[in-house]
């Protein structure tokens, strides 16, 4: 399946599937409380400020930064 194109940042979600463990349903959980996270400002991510929390942490698993540990962490 061809990746689609948005007007934004690109995000590959089935590499964020990947780094979850392949579990699509973790990746949703890891992105929230991450996003809740940025969105609070405990932990500053400078790198994507100019997109929205929930693109940043999607990014940021997408990098392989958060494991499937984070969702414990929260």
């Amino acid at each position: 399946m061809p990746l689609v194109k948005s007007r934004g940042t690109e995000v590959d979600t089935q590499k964020c599937v990947m780094n979850a463990n392949g579990n699509k349903y973790d990746l949703v959980l890891m992105a929230a409380a991450r996003a809740r996270e940025i969105k609070r400002r405990n932990q500053t991510s400078m790198k994507q400020e100019h997109v929205g929390a929930p693109v940043t942490a999607l990014l940021e698993i997408q990098a392989g930064e958060l494991s499937t540990d984070y969702i414990n962490k929260e």
